[in-house]
């Protein structure tokens, strides 16, 4: 079975035992096995086709439908368990290790741009693979258990992270603003930064039906990116920084006025 589509499926493994709230403890009594091997069928071991049967047999499940659910998980946006999402929520250096990972660094470069030693490297992979977040290729390469990184949702780990997130984001491309409008370099050597917010009213189906698209077209950019990534030389690519924010409130929400209020208030003389 196809390394990536095998981590598809037990991420939909996964989802359907939560929904039947079937621990990895039930689970490996039903499957008269131990939990380390219900956590490694789940994990890093392969997946058998009989393996597979047994655990649709048990879910009340079949093949047709985990297709079905694998396919709508590959098209949306990944998300993390809600134990990984506590893990990397309490534990912020694995969090940027594994940000790394997705970066395309290797175990090495990370070790050598932070100066690891290699029982840290060690212990960096230990922890994310035992909490199923990297998996070992054929190759002994080292990669995320996720394609593309998952959104980071509303639990601890969004709670941990959003605000510094947004901030650092902010302040990044306020730098980038600034040098375009008060560098002394000629216009073609300054960092080119574009930033624009628009209020629009319009239903909530039109809406959603635009963040549908607005999903897709990433997913196509990160493809090119990612192609583009292995096909040309380092010195022909540069990094794209996209940021992308956007919601739908009722008109009368108080937080607009701050949105209207940027260029200044208007008041009497």
């Amino acid at each position: 079975m196809n390394e990536f589509k095998s981590q598809k499926i037990k991420a939909v493994l996964k989802v359907l035992l939560k929904k039947k709230g079937l621990t990895y403890e039930a689970l490996a009594e039903q499957m008269e096995c131990s939990v380390p091997t219900i956590k490694r069928i789940l994990g890093p071991e392969e997946l058998t086709l009989n393996r597979l049967l047994h655990l649709c047999e048990i879910l009340d499940t079949n093949l047709a439908e985990i297709e079905t659910l694998t396919a709508e998980e590959e098209t949306g946006s990944p998300s993390f368990t809600e134990e990984q999402d506590a893990f990397l929520a309490k534990n912020k250096n694995y969090f940027a290790y594994l940000m790394k990972l997705f970066d395309g660094m290797t175990p090495k470069q990370i070790a050598d741009e932070y100066q690891l030693t290699a029982r840290s490297t060690d212990k960096y992979l230990i922890g994310l693979e035992k909490h199923d977040l990297i998996r070992v290729t054929g190759k002994q390469k080292v990669k995320p258990a996720f394609k593309t990184v998952p959104n980071l949702g509303n639990g601890a780990l969004a709670r941990a992270h959003s605000e510094s997130f947004i901030k650092s984001i902010a302040y990044f491309f306020i730098d980038l603003v600034r040098e375009g409008l008060y560098s002394q370099k000629k216009k073609e050597e300054r960092n080119q930064a574009t930033f624009s917010t628009q209020v629009v009213k319009v239903s909530k189906a039109s809406y959603l039906a635009w963040i549908e698209e607005q999903q897709k077209s990433m997913r196509s950019f990160e493809k090119l990116a990612t192609y583009e990534e292995k096909t040309k030389a380092p010195e022909e690519l540069m990094s794209a920084v996209i940021v992308s924010a956007h919601t739908l409130l009722k008109h009368d929400y108080e937080g607009l006025k701050k949105i209207s209020s940027t260029f200044g208030e208007i008041t009497n003389f």
